[in-house]
């Protein structure tokens, strides 16, 4: 889809359709191929960066996507990111950034709803050959899920090696112990 052909959508409270949390996440789901639960999951940004890059393929760098996350710092990246997008390809809507960050439902759940009738507005089809999975390097879009990788990778790389030091017969002295002998009084130098 050409810049020229970018459709703005605006969307007030006597306008919209309504859809529930329940019919906007199944909707995120299955064009992402994803597990959302929760509006709120949103907040991170992500999701709408791989919706975004499914109606104008290659407009968003999903490399540069935080996708292990549970930092605000991280979210507010992902939507600057975004935000940059829209500009880009003339899309009149500004996010609103620090809202979405916090996690609340409905600031969520009023951004989602404007993006799904974005969306709705400029889909013709899904690009041919598009998987979002693979998109997106496999990686998760929920909180939760991210919270489990992170875990499970911490846990690996902070496993402490147990070594066990055993003395030898013939013990040598560490730097600490002379040190720990001249505080005792012993060894004192002769002035």
């Amino acid at each position: 889809m050409a810049l020229s052909q970018v459709i703005n959508v605006i969307s007030t409270n006597n306008t919209k359709p309504t859809w529930s949390r329940q019919a906007i996440l199944t909707w995120c789901n299955k064009c992402l191929n994803s597990d959302i639960q929760k509006i709120e999951d949103l907040c991170t940004g992500a999701a709408y960066c791989c919706l975004l890059d499914i109606l104008f393929p290659d407009s968003v760098n999903l490399r540069k996507v935080k996708f292990i996350s549970n930092q605000e710092i991280d979210y507010i990246n992902n939507l600057i990111m975004l935000q940059q997008c829209f500009t880009k390809l003339k899309i009149n809507k500004s996010i609103p950034i620090y809202k979405l960050v916090k996690g609340k439902f409905q600031d969520n759940y009023e951004f989602a709803i404007w993006f799904r009738l974005f969306y709705d507005a400029n889909f013709t089809k899904m690009p041919d050959g598009y998987n979002a999975t693979e998109k997106r390097n496999n990686q998760p879009l929920t909180k939760e899920q991210a919270q489990k990788i992170r875990r499970s990778r911490t846990a690996t790389t902070l496993t402490p090696k147990l070594s066990v030091r055993r003395r030898s017969r013939t013990h040598e002295p560490t730097i600490e112990e002379p040190v720990l002998a001249i505080a005792r009084g012993a060894n004192r130098p002769h002035i």
